[in-house]
């Protein structure tokens, strides 16, 4: 079909752009339809802001940043205003803001009675609180129009209302999932795609492979380290064993219960802290003894850090893509092998991690997706994954599971690195990135990665 081109009107920045990237920002919104077929309804306001570079050179492709969590791009250029400054050193960088993510963007997809927008799906929550939330959002958008596939309809608009014929794509977390579907959309335009922390479209967050997968990696890691190896040679079999043992009679501990769940949820947690990774192997071989003392060190203080944004779009686009269809067959070759049944049964989502789904989905009044938007086409779009060792929100078999859709795709693992690499490492990645966006098929430099730390394993 011919997309017409939409007017860009200029428009003073929402945020307040860092001293140091001051005169280079420039910021804009077009309009859009909020459903594109329905020609004559409501329409989205969708903000822009374009940071130019600051070395001026002529036939280099932009950069669309396409901004993970709930979409608020512009609120992470005012946060982190030193990934704009790595990546627009020779590129002009672009960053959306998705369809109501903010506040400024009409319409804005959050409530009050929500301040962090995914309260509303804890377990716990007072259903008339959703209720009155729902009935507030309905009253001025379609809910069912605030997804992954109509973010990734906007990011082209904005391409063509800016006159853009080719664009070298970011995306981060949930801007993975929507700049995979800008892919399958509008690939004919992007040259190259870094994909950090691989999240939705291809990966199930809601299949065991999830919480089993990253055992599985420990474990193989643990083999391939010749001191871990040679300390710890029955690990797996250890880790069955404690388990086991758990599972048929649980422990009592500081008055917590302690079954094969508590204790393969205090694992995996260990497993995402630098300084608790590498002890693993010795509290399972002692937990295998029946001695807890060690496993009990292993409490994980950050598990549950970080904020939500208030709004509702990374949820609507679980409860429309993802959630609905958590019992597909399979995940590929994931998890690359089976453990002993006492683990598999035991590994399951956390507290924190775990959102009643189930009840939030339907009293929001979300439904599930047209299939042909979530279509995965293979691709020959040249792509680079980078994946955080200790991430547990997007772990990295879910890169390699997603990887397979592209003809030309290369994994790079950072060792002892938290979910959002770029943020984590923002000189090396940063680098990496623009490199590989200058020329997709030259080899990588991955001397800055090969210098990180990797796992210290406590043998004793």
């Amino acid at each position: 079909m011919t997309i017409p081109q939409r007017a860009v009107a200029p428009a003073p920045c929402p945020i307040e752009v860092a001293p140091a990237l001051g005169g280079r920002v420039q910021c804009g919104k077009i309009e859009v339809p909020e459903d594109r077929e329905r020609a004559n309804g409501r329409t989205v306001t969708v903000h822009f802001a374009i940071v130019q570079p600051e070395q001026l050179a002529a036939g280099r492709a932009p950069i669309l940043f396409v901004m993970g969590g709930n979409g608020a791009g512009l609120k992470n250029l005012q946060r982190q205003p030193g990934l704009a400054q790595i990546l627009s050193r020779k590129d002009a960088v672009i960053y959306v803001d998705h369809r109501g993510s903010t506040p400024w963007g009409k319409p804005d997809m959050s409530c009050p009675e929500f301040p962090e927008g995914m309260e509303a799906a804890d377990p716990k929550v007072d259903p008339a609180k959703v209720e009155t939330c729902r009935k507030s959002l309905t009253e001025r958008m379609d809910l069912n129009a605030y997804g992954a596939y109509e973010a990734a309809q906007d990011l082209r608009d904005v391409r063509l209302a800016l006159g853009i014929d080719r664009w070298n794509v970011y995306g981060v977390s949930y801007g993975t999932t929507i700049a995979q579907r800008l892919n399958v959309i509008d690939g004919k335009a992007i040259g190259a795609v870094v994909l950090d922390g691989m999240s939705g479209m291809e990966s199930n967050a809601f299949g065991k492979a999830f919480v089993v997968q990253p055992l599985v990696e420990l474990i193989d890691e643990c083999s391939a380290a010749p001191e871990c190896a040679a300390a710890f040679p029955r690990f797996e079999a250890n880790l069955g064993k404690a388990a086991s043992s758990l599972e048929r009679r649980p422990r009592v501990i500081e008055g917590r219960k302690v079954s094969n769940v508590e204790f393969l949820d205090q694992v995996r947690l260990a497993l995402a802290h630098p300084d608790l990774r590498g002890k693993i192997p010795l509290a399972v071989e002692r937990a295998a003894k029946g001695d807890l003392l060690a496993w009990q060190g292993l409490a994980n203080p950050e598990a549950n850090s970080g904020g939500k944004d208030p709004a509702f779009t990374w949820p609507s686009s679980v409860c429309r893509d993802e959630f609905p269809r958590m019992d597909r067959p399979g995940t590929g070759a994931f998890p690359t092998r089976k453990l002993a049944p006492a683990v598999v049964s035991g590994a399951r989502m956390t507290a924190f991690e775990s959102y009643d789904w189930a009840r939030f989905c339907p009293r929001m009044g979300f439904s599930m997706s047209d299939p042909a938007t979530i279509a995965v086409a293979r691709s020959d779009t040249p792509a680079l994954f980078l994946a955080g060792q200790l991430d547990l929100v997007t772990p990295r078999f879910q890169s390699e599971e997603t990887a397979g859709n592209f003809t030309t795709a290369r994994i790079v693992e950072f060792p002892l690195t938290f979910h959002f690499v770029l943020l984590n490492h923002s000189e090396c990645a940063g680098r990496m990135i623009v490199k590989f966006f200058e020329n997709p098929v030259d080899p990588l430099d991955r001397a800055c990665v090969d210098e990180l730390p990797e796992t210290r394993w406590v043998l004793k």
